[in-house]
């Protein structure tokens, strides 16, 4: 009953959830801050940190056990999310502004890429519906944080909350797989 509960999905589900999306967009909007004052190497670094962190937690809960698959997983995260982050960085940092429509279709064509290498490259199973929702979120994106560049300070207050709740579901997983093993048992007895 409890395996139906609390299974190996969900524990990968939180931990790509903090992993994968939460601790990267953190990393982004610290990168921007960085580079905002001017120390953009400090920032680029947190986004290969944030990335290689991706990497990793992209391939928990894969099935196979084959070692090759598992590394090219994880470099193949990687390198995704390294790239996209700094695309995103250079972009907003060293091109005018030329408006909120060449960001938002900057941020669509973007948004398309991403679904493509996602789906084609890396291999995740994605419905087509995803490519309007990933253009239409791109573009809104380019455009808010152009907008944060603005208020610079609010930034780092945005990638502060980005960072708990990423520690959060990273706990929140191992908490849960601790705890699996402990409650089956009891259970059982």
């Amino acid at each position: 009953m409890l395996d139906n509960l609390i299974s190996k999905e969900t524990v990968a589900t939180l931990l790509q959830l903090g992993g994968q999306y939460l601790l990267p967009t953190a990393a982004l909007l610290r990168a921007l801050y960085y580079g905002v004052r001017g120390k953009l190497p400090e920032g680029l670094a947190q986004i290969v940190a944030a990335s290689a962190f991706a990497g990793v937690t992209a391939v928990v809960g894969d099935q196979q056990p084959d070692i090759k698959a598992i590394i090219l997983g994880i470099l193949g995260n990687t390198v995704f999310t390294a790239g996209l982050l700094a695309f995103i960085v250079t972009y907003l940092l060293r091109m005018p502004n030329y408006g909120k429509i060449v960001d938002g279709l900057v941020g669509g064509f973007a948004g398309l890429i991403f679904w493509l290498v996602w789906v084609y490259v890396l291999g995740n199973d994605w419905q087509w519906w995803w490519i309007p929702l990933l253009i239409i979120g791109g573009g809104l994106a380019f455009i808010i944080l152009r907008a944060l560049l603005r208020q610079i300070g609010r930034l780092v207050k945005i990638a502060t909350y980005f960072i708990i709740a990423a520690i959060l579901f990273i706990i929140a997983a191992g908490g849960v797989l601790l705890l699996t093993p402990l409650i089956q048992s009891a259970t059982t007895h």
